[in-house]
């Protein structure tokens, strides 16, 4: 389902795939060739969210924006995921980034203000709390999420291809 909020429509590009019982609201851009599976959640009712290319969202996922209060009044973080990058099942990103390359295993959060580096790959159910930077190409794991080693070069390659085949299993359901 794809929703206008606030006047704000989201911006699927002609290649990208969302499946009938996905939901996407407001100031969302989905990049080509990127795809958001079955009950999976992209809500931007408050702020914006930018999901790159090749990206992944899986099912149940939820990305939204953070709404961060001070004294006065709150301040809103968007939510930017780049390219070729998988979201795992029913993984939650909440006012983050995600740079490219990167993969966010099912069941796990990554919370307001964390940035996942480059080629990083968060374990599932891990735990990135707020404001946390992981390095890139690094494996984070538990609860809060702590780096468990560096990438080697043939996991960072096949982060890549994971994408790409979503890619491809996306097109077969478009058609």
């Amino acid at each position: 389902m794809i929703v206008e909020f606030g006047g704000k429509r989201p911006r699927i590009h002609k290649t990208a795939f969302v499946h009938p019982t996905a939901t996407i609201i407001g100031d969302v851009t989905l990049g080509e060739h990127s795809s958001v599976w079955p009950g999976a959640v992209v809500r931007a009712d408050f702020g914006r969210i930018r999901i790159g290319r090749y990206t992944c969202i899986q099912d149940n996922a939820v990305v939204h924006l953070a709404d961060v209060y001070g004294e006065k009044k709150a301040r809103y973080l968007p939510t930017k995921i780049g390219n070729y990058v998988i979201i795992g099942h029913n993984a939650l990103l909440h006012g983050c980034t995600v740079e490219d390359n990167c993969i966010v295993g099912a069941g796990s959060i990554v919370f307001n203000g964390a940035r996942v580096g480059k080629g990083s790959l968060v374990g599932l159910g891990a735990v990135v709390i707020h404001d946390v930077k992981v390095p890139p190409r690094t494996i984070m794991v538990g609860i809060p999420a702590r780096p468990l080693r560096v990438l080697t070069d043939d996991e960072f390659k096949r982060i890549r291809v994971q994408a790409e085949n979503y890619a491809k299993l996306a097109k077969k359901y478009r058609c």
